[in-house]
């Protein structure tokens, strides 16, 4: 590796380090910029309220006195002694509550204010990390400091102090987790919206700890965006590399999805993938040396861990560095949340709305089902060999199966040269998903195709003049299979996004209930990649590999969500670790949740792998979405067999953002539940035999 190389690398490190750092710091630094919430004592005593109370009587009337209680004393939880004292609170609270077609025209403005205040903060976002995002050509350090830059940082407590904030609370119901699930299900359309439109202000979060979230959150994201192997300079112990010319793959999505070709080939297949496994540990282990990582100048031996020949420094602990950096980011907000007062509470509660153990038991009764030991002797049968631990990731039910990767290579090649021939191709990709020509047309006019520096992924709108962005990697020479099937999974996501935020009554509402619905329509787009290619294949037995494809994918990803989760939890029990304690802590909660799941069926005991997904550095506490989103996809899937995925994936999007179990039922008819998975996956099992 050249002087030069070290030198820009660590520099574009460092800067992306001071950034945090120094807001991080700052921090410490402004204790003014805490809140009267924090300390859990209000800036205004029950006197002043039950005052404010007594006038707002006075002017309104008894007609309106539950909304004004309740507005009043919404409004005061977060009102500070800069935003007024108490005749101030008081001239506020007369001034800006509002009934009747005023109330309805203060709805109005908010929902249409805050569509171009999420829409424009979003496109400049897209601006800023545009080199990080897309493959642009080589960085330079400054990138790295525009993608951490943060300008809608303060818009929360812009809001607040400008008291946008405050006429919200005022007016419209704070509506909790409970009062949701109690009611939910009998809200008219603008009560949800209502909900919705408040629920951005039950905290007050002050602009420093977002622009330090936005500072981690970036640092992740760079780190893991560059985390490249140049796999055509991985060598066996002869010295030979083992992978074709030009392949380079990031961690974890290429190496894993290269580790999932290689069972097309039925010769040749098992050296390549103990030798990506034997990469696999080395980054969870943080003994891959630093000299190969996105550098194309020298062979590796894995194996032998040697770089031409001879010993090298090691990458240190920079992948557990930047998990720190996360967890300390996600801290800070704890305090500002005393409902939800860790980052793992947010996630389920907030974020998910759904409790955590729930989750875990869906989770958990997909690992535990019986036909999962049925299925691993299934797959060993078929490979003629034990298991290994990367057979979590096997391939062979798809419909692929059996089909050369290269084959698909040259028809996707063919047909998409590059990133124009993929975008003129939308339209024809919609409509052989069944999407009337009208609608395709219309859907490709709000796609845009990006070439992704990462793995790939997608961004929503968020206002109604802006475009949803696709993002897959597209090489020199034509897109391959593995950008088309990510394609196919991001294009997913952007349908939706598209749907839930044009086609909605409300925007307040605009989305879907969490992240896990997006990636379940995202898994449904991504199994019909051969169906768009002309190569799909739909007899009996095809659709019970399909099957049994989702259950193992499922089981594979239900185990990382769990060490994922696992490791925040030991994270919040240990706060003052350092990286190489937190290092072999995720090698441990790995190799415990391994044992406990994988190994009676792998005959294989303390794997590690579960560990390698880039997720738990670059998306905190984002990978439970991908096991519970195959859990509903396969909920819409079964759904879809009987009715057309094109007028019904409408229908269901513009529900928007309700709770996720009456999301289901009014899709599917029956909330979430990984039954019939388990029983399809059964049943399924019985046809191959």
């Amino acid at each position: 590796m050249s002087c030069n190389y070290v030198h820009a690398r660590e520099v574009i490190v460092h800067a992306a380090k001071l950034v945090f750092l120094f807001v991080f710091s700052c921090l410490i630094l402004t204790p003014g910029e805490s809140t009267g919430r924090v300390g859990g004592k209000m800036f205004l005593d029950q006197k002043d309220i039950m005052g404010v109370i007594g006038q707002m009587h006075a002017r309104f009337g008894a007609g309106e006195k539950e909304r004004f209680e309740r507005g009043v004393r919404q409004a005061a939880a977060l009102w500070e002694a800069r935003d007024g004292n108490p005749a101030e609170f008081a001239k506020f609270c007369l001034t800006q509550f509002m009934t009747g077609k005023d109330l309805d025209a203060l709805f109005t403005r908010y929902e249409n204010k805050l569509e171009q205040l999420d829409g424009h903060m979003t496109a400049l976002d897209l601006q800023l990390k545009h080199e990080m995002h897309e493959d642009t050509g080589p960085l330079v350090p400054v990138d790295r400091l525009f993608a951490a830059f943060a300008p809608g940082a303060h818009l929360s407590e812009d809001l607040f102090a400008g008291k946008l904030a405050f006429t919200a609370l005022l007016n419209f119901p704070v509506r909790s987790l409970d009062d949701m699930l109690r009611d939910g299900g009998k809200w008219s359309r603008r009560q949800w919206a209502e909900a919705r439109l408040c629920a951005r202000f039950t905290h007050r979060v002050p602009a420093g700890v977002n622009q330090a979230l936005a500072a981690a959150d970036s640092a992740g994201s760079t780190y893991i965006a560059g985390y490249n192997i140049c796999m055509d300079h991985v060598v066996g112990k002869n010295g030979k590399p083992l992978f074709r010319k030009g392949l380079k793959l990031i961690s974890h999505w290429g190496l894993r999805d290269e580790l999932k070709a290689e069972y097309a080939d039925a010769v040749g297949n098992l050296p390549r993938q103990e030798m990506i496994y034997v990469i696999m540990q080395r980054i969870i282990s943080q003994q891959i040396p630093a000299a190969v990582i996105d550098n194309p100048a020298p062979d590796w031996d894995p194996v032998a861990n040697t770089v031409d020949g001879k010993r090298a420094e090691r990458e240190a602990d920079r992948r557990y560095e930047h998990f720190l950096d996360a967890f300390h980011a996600q801290r800070l907000l704890d305090p500002y949340y005393p409902e939800a007062p860790t980052a793992i509470e947010r996630a389920f509660k907030i974020e998910r709305e759904i409790p955590e153990k729930r989750i875990v038991d869906l989770l958990e009764s997909v690992l535990d089902a019986p036909v999962g030991a049925k299925m691993a002797k299934m797959i060993e049968k078929r490979l003629g060999r034990k298991l290994r631990p990367f057979d979590i990731w096997y391939d062979g039910f798809k419909a692929r199966a059996g089909i050369d990767e290269q084959q698909l290579d040259k028809l996707v090649k063919g047909r998409f040269p590059d990133v124009a021939a993929f975008q003129k191709g939308i339209p024809a990709i919609l409509a052989a998903l069944g999407f009337d020509k009208k609608t395709a047309a219309f859907l490709a006019a709000k796609i845009e195709i990006d070439p992704a520096r990462g793995a790939g992924h997608a961004l929503g709108p968020m206002m109604r003049t802006e475009k949803a962005h696709l993002r897959t990697r597209v090489p020199a020479g034509g897109m391959n299979y593995k950008g088309f099937n990510i394609g196919m999974h991001e294009m997913g996501h952007n349908v939706e996004q598209i749907f839930s935020l044009y086609r909605v009554d409300h925007t307040l509402v605009a989305g879907v209930p969490n992240n896990a619905f997006t990636e379940g329509f995202a898994f449904v787009f991504q199994a019909r990649d051969l169906q768009v290619l002309g190569k799909a294949n739909s007899d009996e037995r095809t659709e019970a590999l399909k099957v049994l494809d989702t259950f193992w994918s499922t089981r594979e990803i239900a185990g990382v969500a769990l060490v994922d989760l696992g490791v925040w939890h030991w994270m919040y029990a240990h706060p003052e670790a350092k990286a190489a304690e937190l290092r072999q802590a995720v090698v441990g909660i790995a190799k415990d949740v391994w044992n406990k799941h994988y190994a009676p069926l792998f005959g294989e005991k303390d794997s590690p792998i579960l560990a390698v997904y880039s997720h738990m550095i670059s998306y905190p506490l984002y990978l439970a979405h991908y096991p519970l989103g195959l859990i509903i996809a396969f909920q819409v899937e079964n759904y879809f067999k009987t009715h057309k995925l094109a007028a019904e994936m409408v229908r269901m999007c513009i529900q928007g953002n309700i709770l996720p179990d009456l999301w289901m039922k009014k899709a599917v008819g029956k909330p979430i539940s990984a039954q019939p998975l388990i029983r399809a996956a059964a049943a399924a099992i019985k046809k191959i035999r």
